[in-house]
């Protein structure tokens, strides 16, 4: 065992004390035996050296007192600097925790901001700052309402642990400034619900404690907000259901909810609801300081979502209109092509049928007193029959020609469609029966009489029916197909057949004058059915399947000639 320091300083103090006082005792007495009797000699001697030991060792023992006095202070100042030390470690340890954990939240949401950075579609926007709020600041439940302004509402958009049909219905007006969410909307400042209520929520004083402004004073005394709770029986205006469903897990409890805006650029966008509804724990100011901070950088991103769709939508809008005016602009041009191209006709119609007309009639008269005069068993009888159909026929042709180039002018009536067509089909019914087509008719009972001029609807369905049998001539499958029916604005009439069909690139010029694809048409049928149908203030349109057939629809206004009269 290794003798301690002290004891060893003892046993070398004792020895050299002993040791001097040997030596004080023979130097005195052998300087007192010179003068004085030897007894008197030895008790001076002794006396002198107890005398020069005592003031040695009360020298010594102050010097060691007074060192042990310095080792006392030393060692307590060593002490309070051990514990001073060990209290900033310990401080220190604490700060470096809480700079950990703020470097963790900071790379967090620098992580999450260049998320929401990364895109400009504002749903995912929406739950990358859901996801963030409910992960990283250990909310249990977040909810993002947006504000509408042009409704004046502010509706549920998304949320983490909210079904989605009561989000749906979470719409508060803009008006209800005693709500707390639209609080915050008005104000720009997040809060701290202290207590939602059966009906709806309110904000509790003292509000330095309780509803706590972000960056208010301590101990500053602010206005009441004067926001009573809604009571059961009172009428919550985002609805009763609503409050009652989403928050009823919070009544009760205190500073449960927090309502942060989601603003950028001095407006406010939205509103980021949150609460700990299972793990009940109560929101702090430093939580709601957290999500300011982080709800600073979501606002943004959603302020330049929305510009961003909106930019999208309006860039989709004027590209629509840019497109419709190309369309307008290039209809008008085949318009002025097609009524130049119209007028051109309508002047050699005038000429042809002024030119024409006289020496037809001649031809035709001569031919008629031929007919007369030649014998009924004359074989030149049939010249006489061919010369006059040859002329009906060209009489016809000038007579298209000049329809064709003049806006039709309907005498309108109330009249029944199904009539109309059933009349046709009485006249044409040895027509369709030598064509071998199969007549299949689906008439609406229920159509209503409208205003038509039943002559020209007549030529119009006639012109029709005729080229569907010209067109199914050799056709294995022959059907003929009439059927008439009505929506809220117009009553139609299809005509289909089985024959082979429009080919694409000839489907828009069937209504052109003078485009046939029969061996002897004039092209001018169509034409004119598509003149007289928008002189009815209706529409002709065309669907065509290669080899499976053609279906012609007419299209009436259901206006009556009353109604007509009136409007104008």
């Amino acid at each position: 065992m290794k003798e301690p320091t002290y004891l060893r300083f003892l046993r070398w103090l004792t020895i050299s004390v002993f040791l001097l006082m040997l030596v004080v005792y023979r130097l005195t007495e052998n300087y007192l035996k010179r003068n004085l009797s030897p007894g008197w000699a030895t008790f001076l001697s002794v006396t002198i050296s107890l005398i020069v030991i005592s003031v040695i060792l009360i020298i010594v023992f102050k010097l060691i007192y007074r060192r042990i006095w310095e080792l006392t202070l030393s060692h307590e100042k060593h002490e309070e600097i051990t514990s001073l030390l060990k209290r900033s470690k310990d401080e220190l340890e604490e700060k470096n925790i809480v700079i950990t954990q703020k470097m963790n939240e900071l790379k967090t949401l620098d992580r999450i901001s260049r998320a929401m950075t990364s895109t400009m579609d504002l749903d995912k926007i929406l739950s990358i700052i859901l996801e963030g709020v409910s992960k990283h600041l250990n909310f249990d439940r977040a909810i993002i309402c947006l504000v509408n302004e042009k409704e004046g509402f502010i509706e549920g958009r998304q949320a983490i642990g909210v079904a989605q049909e009561l989000l749906s219905a979470l719409r508060i007006p803009l008006e209800d400034e005693q709500n707390p969410i639209v609080r915050t909307v008005k104000d720009g400042r997040p809060y701290i619900i202290a207590k939602v209520s059966e009906g709806g929520m309110r904000l509790e004083e003292p509000v330095s404690r309780q509803v706590r402004r972000l960056g208010s004073i301590p101990g500053e005394t602010e206005p009441k907000v004067g926001l009573a709770s809604l009571s059961k029986g009172a009428t919550p205006s985002s609805g009763k259901g609503t409050y009652g469903e989403i928050f009823a897990g919070l009544e009760g409890r205190v500073n449960g909810l927090a309502s942060v805006p989601l603003g950028a650029k001095e407006r406010v966008n939205g509103v980021l609801l949150v609460d700990n509804l299972h793990s009940g724990r109560p929101i702090e100011e430093e939580d709601l300081r957290s999500l300011v901070t982080f709800t600073n950088q979501a606002g943004l991103a959603i302020e330049n979502a929305r510009l961003y769709d909106t930019e999208k939508r309006f860039s989709e809008e004027l590209r629509h209109q840019v497109e419709l005016a190309k369309k307008e602009l290039k209809d008008a041009q085949a318009q002025i092509i097609h009524s130049e191209r119209l007028a051109a006709i309508g002047e050699m119609s005038v000429i042809v049928a002024h030119e024409v007309r006289n020496p037809m009639s001649s031809i035709r008269s001569c031919a008629q007193r031929i007919h007369k005069a030649v014998e009924e068993e004359d074989p030149n009888k049939k010249y006489t029959n061919y010369i006059m159909q040859e002329v009906d026929r060209l009489e016809r042709i000038v007579k298209d020609m000049l329809t064709v180039t003049r806006q039709p002018k309907p005498n309108l009536v109330e009249e029944n469609v199904n009539k109309v067509i059933k009349e046709i089909l009485i006249h044409m019914d040895d027509e369709i029966g030598k064509s071998g087509a199969v007549l299949i008719k689906e008439l609406d009972q229920s159509l209503p009489a409208i205003p038509v001029d039943p002559a020209l609807l007549e030529q119009v369905i006639l012109n029709m029916i005729q080229n569907a049998l010209f067109f199914m001539q050799g056709r294995e499958k022959k059907e003929l197909k009439i059927t008439t029916g009505q929506d809220k604005r117009y009553l139609q009439i299809k005509i289909s057949d089985t024959g082979p069909g429009i080919p694409a690139h000839n489907r828009k010029r069937v209504f052109e004058p003078f485009f046939s694809t029969k061996p002897q048409g004039t092209g001018l049928g169509l034409a004119i059915c598509q003149r007289i149908v928008v002189a009815h203030k209706g529409k002709i349109e065309l669907e065509s399947e290669i080899d499976k057939g053609a279906t012609f629809i007419v299209s009436l206004p259901m206006k009556r000639i009353k109604e007509r009269e009136e409007k104008s």
